[in-house]
This record gives C-alpha cells, sequence and structure tokens, in this order.
C-alpha cells in the first residue's frame, strides 16, 4: 500500500523524498527504501530538481520514468476522428485529427481510426507495442463489454453492432477500454475539468449531436446498457437535431454555420439573437428534464457549442430557473474539443490505477511493469 501510495503522488506530479515524507505521513526511512524500490522496478527515475530553499546541490526529484509506457485514446466521432497520446501520468505527447464522411462504411472508419493513430505513434517515435492501455469513444449507447447497442444520430452505416473492444483488441497488445463519446466528455470534466470539485453533476455534450451525462456520487454513471444520459432521443426536447434547426424561421438562407450566428448574436444581429434565444431555450428544456431528476450540484456544458457560451449561457440559465425550483450552478467547460478523447485518457489512468490497488489487495508484492502489463492485457 505504500508502494501505491507514493506512485500515486508521483503519478501526480514529480517529488522529492521530503515531498513525498510529507505528503504521505511516512518517516524518511521508509519514504527512501519504497522509493529505491521503486526505482529498482523501473516505475520511478531520478533527475536534479530544484533546489529547495537551501544552499547547496538541489535535492533529487523523482518521477515517473519517462519511456515506460503510454496511453492512446481515439475519438471516433461521425465527422472526425481525434487521437491523442499521453505517458502512464496522462501528460499529452501528441494529437492528431483527420475528418471522414459521416455515411462512410464502418470498416473505412476504423481503418481511418487506426490509420491517424499510427501517424500519430510514428510522429513521436512510438508504435503499437509503446501502449498500455488504448480507449476508444464512440457516439451512442455501449454495451459494458464493448458493443455500440444503439446510435440515435445519422450517418455511420454498420456501427450499430460493432464489437469495438474485440475490433480494436486485434489490433493492439494492450487493454482495450470503449466508452460513450458523452460519458468520456464527463470523465474528462471529472478529472481535469470543471466538474473536479463535485460529485453530483450533469454534463451537457453540445457539438453536431447534443446529448448527457450524469455523474452521480463522483462517478460517471452507465446505467443498465449504458446509456444513461441519451435525453436527446426525446423527440419532444428537440435536441436530436438542435444545431440544424433553431433560429429556421429568421435565419437567412442558406443557413450560417453556427460560429458565424454565434459571432453575430456578439456584435448584436437581431435575428441572430433571436436564434441563440431559442436554442439556449431548448438547450434549457432538456438540461432541466436531467437536473429535476438528479438534483445536481453543477450543469457543464460542453462541446463545440461551448466556446460560444458568453453569448447563450445567460439566457439558458434564466430559461432553467424558470423550469427548475432549486437550481444548480452552470458553467461551460473550457477543455474544447479534446474532451471526449481526454476522457478516454482519465479512463485508462482510471483502470491502470484500479488494477495496481486490487494487485496490492490479492498479491504478495507490488507488480513491477512487466507484470502490470501482464495483469492489463488479462481479461
Amino acid at each position: 500500500m505504500n508502494s501505491l501510495g507514493i506512485l500515486r503522488e508521483v503519478m501526480a506530479r514529480p517529488a522529492t523524498m521530503r515531498d513525498l515524507a510529507r505528503s504521505s505521513g511516512l518517516s524518511r526511512t521508509a519514504v527512501d527504501a519504497v522509493v529505491n524500490d521503486l526505482v529498482e522496478m523501473g516505475w520511478l527515475e531520478a533527475f536534479e530538481g530544484a533546489a529547495e530553499g537551501r544552499l547547496g546541490r538541489p535535492a533529487a526529484s523523482y518521477r515517473v520514468a519517462a519511456a515506460l509506457g503510454h496511453f492512446l485514446s481515439i475519438d471516433v466521432g461521425a465527422n472526425h476522428i481525434y487521437a491523442v497520446v499521453t505517458d502512464l501520468t496522462s501528460e499529452v505527447r501528441g494529437h492528431l485529427t483527420a475528418s471522414i464522411d459521416e455515411d462512410a462504411d464502418a470498416s473505412v472508419r476504423v481503418s481511418t481510426a487506426l490509420e491517424v493513430s499510427d501517424r500519430l505513434l510514428d510522429s513521436l517515435g512510438l508504435d503499437r507495442g509503446s501502449l498500455w492501455a488504448v480507449a476508444v469513444g464512440s457516439p451512442g449507447a455501449i454495451s459494458s463489454d464493448g458493443v455500440v447497442s444503439h446510435f440515435g444520430g445519422t450517418g455511420m452505416p454498420g456501427w450499430v453492432g460493432l464489437d469495438l473492444r474485440e475490433r480494436f483488441g486485434r489490433e493492439f497488445d494492450a487493454v482495450v477500454l470503449v466508452e460513450g463519446d458523452v460519458a468520456l466528455g464527463a470523465h474528462a470534466e471529472l478529472t481535469i475539468g470543471a466538474a473536479q470539485h463535485f460529485s453530483d453533476v450533469v454534463y451537457v455534450l453540445c457539438g453536431i449531436r447534443t446529448s448527457g451525462a450524469a455523474i452521480v456520487d463522483g462517478k460517471v454513471h452507465r446505467g443498465v446498457h449504458g446509456a444513461a444520459g441519451i435525453v436527446g432521443e426525446m423527440p419532444e426536447l428537440r435536441w436530436a437535431e438542435l444545431n440544424e434547426l433553431y433560429g429556421s424561421s429568421v435565419l437567412t438562407s442558406p443557413r450560417p454555420s453556427r460560429e458565424e450566428i454565434f459571432e453575430s448574436a456578439r456584435a448584436g444581429d437581431p435575428a441572430a439573437l433571436a436564434a441563440v434565444d431559442e436554442f439556449a431555450d431548448d438547450l434549457a428544456t432538456g438540461a432541466a428534464a436531467m437536473v429535476l431528476t438528479l438534483d445536481p450540484d453543477l450543469v457543464v456544458i460542453g462541446g463545440g457549442s461551448s466556446p460560444a457560451a458568453d453569448v447563450f449561457l445567460p439566457r439558458f440559465e434564466r430559461t432553467l430557473r424558470e423550469i427548475v425550483p432549486l437550481p444548480p450552478s452552470v458553467t461551460a467547460s473550457t477543455l474544447g474539443s479534446e474532451a471526449v478523447a481526454m476522457g478516454g485518457i482519465s479512463l485508462a489512468a482510471g483502470h491502470l490505477d484500479a488494477l495496481l490497488e486490487s494487485a496490492v489487495r490479492e498479491r504478495e508484492a507490488f507488480p513491477d511493469p512487466a507484470a502490470t502489463q501482464t495483469l492489463l492485457r488479462s481479461p
């Protein structure tokens, strides 16, 4: 347990022996022994850190060994493929995106995702063998065994019924984790975003499609079928085609882009302002359905619309307050289009942490990196 505690501390940030003794409550002698064990096993490496306010040689700091391993997260969307690679501390090493036609067949979509991933790895001097975990994010409801059980959007032929865990598992000698894109956005908010200090949160992913996810007691709630939060399927809420329909009675033809509408609203254009008000009202109505069910601390608006929150959030909050008797706080995500992929990284990091905690309970000794990789690959 001491080895796991120290490793967790260093995963969060590099630290000196003094830092680790202070944060862990262990004696300096105990910390010395644990850190030396972790260095010998290959988990940690020493480097010359900054001076600790004293004259003389700077104290050695410890970090996770740089070449130990990596996580890959792939956000597979209807119109895009976005991949990100991090080290085991979730520090981003690189990312790459590519467009794809929403009518592309499932086999083409998977091949494109693999091609983007390989190009990214190659640009970093890495290959598939360097990966400890691969996370795949997909629109729709994802079953507990990684199968796409439902997709209510347009395009993506052949996607429903695809076993993503098995398909990507053929390509990587690493654990493959699969989750819905909205749930992954919520994971990212919970670990590195606006929801970090809250236990009950409604997360709304508003991009080309709009849907929601729930964080309950500090955990992203999946539901029985991995479909929790797809409240956008209710036609009465107007979320299914929200970004294509709002303001249709006042906007010009051809319809301006979402960004153009928001920019015109910022400039005070009356038609754009009316369209944004309609957008905010419809978005708030769907969010209210989730808020009334969950009574959360916070609502986070993420996705492609979040950069324009300054335009629509005041109206959104007003409408939400009109519907909800005890409204929560509301904020916009700052994670941008990377949220889903970074949620995959959070999922991978959490999976590794849970596996190490389980190993501590069940094994006689703390596993070294090679043993941990073997455990990760085990079914």
